[in-house]
């Protein structure tokens, strides 16, 4: 089984040290590049495929300048057997990125694709299927485990159907995935495939990212929306004019209890004196020995 692993490259801000107030004061010092963590837990379930005659040959795809190949090649080191760049400055919108990984996978060839099910500095969420829409392929989200059957056509994998349980879904190959693996963690490299992964050579994809028309474009970004207040419902030991005020009024209740805004000394006294009077402090007194 060929085996593609879509992971992209992420700047982590760690620091503000800028000057310019339009760019939230920071510079270009202040990120670091690392691996989406869920491009990562699509690697790790990549590795665990179980059920297959062989193992599977892993190839990892990235999109966009080579910023953290520092990492990329860690992955490699991890379990890793090629690695694809597509080298693309210009910034693109979902549509075309998942065009662009179409063409590449088409061109490398792969019987699966996982990626992660969104990134962390977008979070839209939308490349795996429309990754899936452009090559034509099945497509199944949040899946947490690949297992291979005794049909080399098909396999199945488990995802999370919510409150807990899991469901088993059996696919045709080829097809598209993205994983929400949770709290997966990845092997460690050791020393020796590290510095292997680092003659590994990258393998340069080009393609020409203004074939793709983008079908869908941005055209204003605004601030969150507030969140509405939940509002408990009135009190069933109300009767039912209390109950209609309350309701009236926003099903506020009034919360019941003292401020102690005097010295330290008054206050613990006043916790005291509130422990006491709801019977907290019940304990037998201790008896003197004389």
């Amino acid at each position: 089984m060929r085996i593609i692993v879509c992971v992209k490259q992420i700047a982590h801000t760690y620091a503000r040290t800028g000057k310019d107030a339009a760019k939230n004061f920071l510079s270009t010092a202040d990120s670091v590049f690392r691996i989406n963590p869920p491009d990562e837990q699509a690697m790790g379930i990549a590795l665990t495929v179980d059920g297959l005659d062989v193992s599977p040959r892993i190839s990892l795809l990235t999109l966009g300048p080579l910023v953290a190949e520092e990492e990329l090649k860690r992955l490699v080191a991890i379990g890793a057997d090629a690695l694809y760049h597509l080298d693309v400055d210009a910034p693109l919108d979902p549509w075309r990125k998942a065009g662009l990984l179409a063409r590449a996978v088409k061109k490398t060839g792969a019987d699966l694709v996982l990626l992660g099910h969104e990134s962390l500095d977008t979070r839209n969420g939308q490349i795996g299927a429309l990754l899936s829409a452009s090559l034509g392929w099945p497509f199944v989200s949040g899946i947490r485990r690949v297992h291979g059957t005794s049909e080399e056509s098909h396999v199945e994998v488990e995802r999370s159907a919510g409150r807990g349980r899991r469901e088993r879904v059996r696919t045709s190959l080829p097809a598209v995935c993205t994983v929400d693996a949770g709290n997966l963690s990845l092997p460690v490299a050791t020393w020796e495939a590290l510095e292997k992964s680092r003659t590994l050579p990258v393998r340069k994809l080009f393609f020409d990212e203004n074939t793709d028309t983008p079908r869908w474009v941005r055209t204003r970004l605004g601030p969150p929306q507030p969140r509405p207040k939940a509002l408990p419902p009135p009190d069933s030991r109300l009767s039912a004019h209390d109950r209609t005020r309350q309701l009236l009024t926003g099903s506020r209740v009034e919360k019941k209890g003292e401020m102690l805004t005097r010295t330290s000394g008054e206050q613990v006294e006043g916790i005291v004196s509130f422990l006491e009077a709801h019977d907290f402090l019940n304990a037998p007194q201790a008896r003197s020995k004389d």
